[in-house]
């Protein structure tokens, strides 16, 4: 039987569930160099996974993504030698620290953190105060474990994930920040939209970005 058929029967699908949900991790910040344009404080804490970004700012959060995604199914970042804890700075400078730390969970159980944004108008971002950027949900080949569903359109910036997906936006990500500082891409017909996937190869979400006027 094929990876993919095996996914389609009862038992893989829950063995694909007890994987994906093994851990989940903990972000504390320890320290704030400055003030933080997001907000965030030392001692605040996120529950995250490779999907899950808890309103950790956006462009922190796709930077530690894909060390989650390592931790997620079993590796460690090389440089630490806990392979259960890994450290990071905002891309900002540095101006934010966190510490990550992996937990198995008892029961392997789906968490879906909160999705609540910040509105980032009138701080300082002059793109933002310009411009919006929508991502919007055009096609699903299977099923989304985030649930994401075909029409579902929602904000995005780069502080806020809102209603995404985390892996989805690790690699919407560099499109949004190229839409709000206005530019755009040779390959497509409209220069306010850029269409994507993604990174499941089986579930296989489409999106497009869509950057308008305030």
């Amino acid at each position: 039987m094929s990876d993919s058929k095996h996914f389609e029967t009862e038992e893989g699908l829950q063995a694909l569930f007890d994987t994906v949900n093994r851990y989940s991790y903990t972000a504390l910040v320890t320290a704030v160099k400055g003030s933080c344009p997001y907000g965030h404080k030392v001692g605040d804490r996120f529950t995250l996974t490779g999907m899950n970004h808890d309103c950790l700012c956006g462009s922190f959060f796709q930077q530690l993504q894909s060390s989650l995604m390592t931790l997620e199914y079993g590796g460690g970042v090389p440089w630490e030698q806990n392979p259960n804890i890994f450290k990071a700075i905002c891309p900002e400078q540095g101006t934010v620290e966190v510490e990550i730390t992996r937990q198995e969970q008892e029961k392997p159980v789906y968490i879906k953190t909160r999705t609540n944004v910040r509105s980032m108008t009138g701080m300082g971002f002059p793109q933002l105060d310009k411009y919006r950027v929508y991502l919007e949900i055009i096609g699903i080949e299977n099923i989304c474990m985030w649930k994401h569903s075909e029409g579902e359109r929602f904000e995005v910036d780069p502080f806020n994930i809102g209603k995404c997906c985390g892996a989805l936006y690790k690699m919407a990500y560099p499109f949004i920040n190229l839409l709000f500082t206005g530019g755009s891409v040779p390959w497509e017909g409209e220069p306010h939209i850029i269409h994507g996937t993604c990174p499941d190869p089986y579930d296989l979400v489409t999106y497009r970005l869509i950057r308008e006027e305030r």
